[in-house]
């Protein structure tokens, strides 16, 4: 759990520094249309946090198949395992 912490830290000050370094304005034009005018480190921070919530929201489809499928197949488990009979500590033959 600390290394995950001190390598979000790291990615925080990358982050920050890139920020930092790249103040220039920027155009972005859609269809000959200016959409957003602003710094160049927004825009390029911004495009990546977009692209790994779309990934992250792909894969959510992927996971529910997975969960659904582990449910019927532990379904399926426990429909083929046989009952205990006997209590436990005593055996099936055992006269009291």
């Amino acid at each position: 759990m600390g290394g995950a912490l001190v390598g979000m830290l790291v990615l925080l000050l990358v982050v920050t520094i890139f920020a930092l370094s790249n103040l220039g304005t920027v155009t972005i034009n859609f269809l000959q249309v200016a959409i957003y005018t602003g710094p160049l480190a927004l825009i390029v921070v911004g495009a990546g946090v977009l692209g790994a919530l779309l990934t992250y929201l792909a894969s959510l489809i992927h996971h529910v198949r997975q969960i659904r499928h582990i449910r019927n197949l532990e379904e399926r488990l426990r429909a083929h395992e046989e009952p205990l009979t006997a209590p436990l500590g005593t055996a099936a033959g055992e006269d009291r």
